[in-house]
């Protein structure tokens, strides 16, 4: 069989999205192709297939030879699509430095109106909205949109764009704004044939009911998104759901979706969940008046949060401004007042940090101000 051109892509990415379990045998044979671009291309849909199903780090080896290869053989369309799976792997582990670096390099290999692109902005978006930067986050998907001549023929991308747009209206316009989105994820999804995504759709409508107060109605949709996400094998989501279950039920009854939402967290190996998790069981240990477990819980939930954030934030946010395209005019003088408010702000954190002169990490962090200041300048 020869390398697979995009008409044949297409074909094999419909039969993955709808028949995962019968593509993933046939996947595996052809990743030992002799022709490495067809070995690659049959990683990629193998690693969808797993990465699914909680079981993406079982490539991780293969995905890394892969890149190298790639690299080495100078086929860089393939090394940034194979980034970009990368990416998603430290995303869901909560590796944010590594995911960052990974969808850096996909857009520095990839053709800026590539597929691969795509993926990367939207990933590099979910880093933003995992930040609370919520408006860079919007910016940076926006430009995934813009780049990708090919949308419109993309219901999977459609979908996800659409998913990613309606958690960040969402949290900052509110639960009714998000429902259009919502909306027209679920049709993408379904035109694509992605029950993960569909499942998707049906959970975010379901938080968005509960935060209307509506929880008859969000306990009915969790349910949906729950069977919706068991038969398709979409474990995260399986974990999601249950945290979303044990906060719309009381008692036992939420103590056991805690539960199963930790035991999920740690066989995909996600240390955001886990925290979440954690979180969510010294909240109903502590209701119970259990304030041992509920401690031990917090415990580990500050444990968790701690290795997510791997460094100082705002540094993490600058590194991530280099894929933070300047707006339109008609908005270009709002941004420039807004960075010029920040370089002064930095300056004078820098100032203050030096005066510092008890504390032992004074002069680093005036020196990371600094040096913070003098790359926001160059934007």
């Amino acid at each position: 069989m020869s390398a697979p051109g995009r008409n044949d892509k297409l074909r094999w990415e419909r039969v993955v999205m709808r028949h995962p379990g019968l593509a993933l045998p046939r996947l595996q044979r052809l990743m030992r192709a002799q022709d490495p671009t067809l070995a690659r291309a049959a990683l990629l849909g193998a690693f969808f297939v797993l990465e699914r199903w909680g079981r993406a780090a079982e490539l991780q080896d293969e995905l890394q030879a892969a890149l190298a290869e790639a690299r080495q053989n100078s086929a860089l369309a393939e090394a940034a699509e194979l980034a970009e799976a990368q990416g998603r792997l430290h995303y869901q582990r909560g590796d944010y430095a590594q995911a960052c670096n990974a969808w850096s390099q996909t857009l520095d290999w990839a053709a800026d109106d590539s597929r691969s692109a795509c993926l990367a902005r939207i990933g590099l978006a979910h880093l933003c909205y995992a930040f609370g930067d919520w408006a860079r986050g919007g910016r940076v998907l926006e430009q995934a949109e813009h780049h990708y001549p090919r949308l419109a023929g993309d219901p999977y991308l459609r979908a996800k764009i659409a998913l990613n747009r309606a958690v960040s209206l969402r949290v900052t316009q509110g639960p009714q704004a998000a429902q259009p989105m919502l909306q027209e994820a679920l049709a993408m999804a379904r035109e694509a044939g992605h029950r993960d995504y569909q499942a998707e759709a049906i959970w975010h409508s379901a938080r968005g009911a509960r935060d209307s107060g509506e929880a008859v109605q969000a306990l009915a949709l969790a349910r949906q998104a729950l069977d919706l996400a068991q038969r398709s094998g979409y474990r995260w989501l399986q974990a999601q759901v249950a945290l979303l279950l044990s906060e719309l039920q009381s008692a036992d009854a939420a103590l056991g979706w805690a539960g199963q939402a930790l035991a999920l967290a740690e066989a995909l190996q996600s240390r955001a969940l886990q925290a979440s998790a954690h979180g969510r069981l010294a909240e109903l240990m502590r209701e119970h008046g259990e304030l041992g477990p509920s401690w031990h819980h917090q415990q580990q939930r500050q444990r968790l949060e701690a290795t997510l954030n791997q460094g100082q934030l705002p540094a993490r946010l600058e590194e991530l401004a280099r894929f933070d395209t300047l707006p339109e005019a008609g908005q270009a003088s709002t941004r420039d007042a807004a960075l010029v408010q920040a370089i002064a702000d930095l300056a004078r954190l820098a100032e203050a940090a030096r005066n510092i002169t008890d504390l032992r990490d004074g002069g680093q962090l005036a020196a990371q101000a600094e040096a913070i200041a003098r790359r926001l300048s160059l934007l």
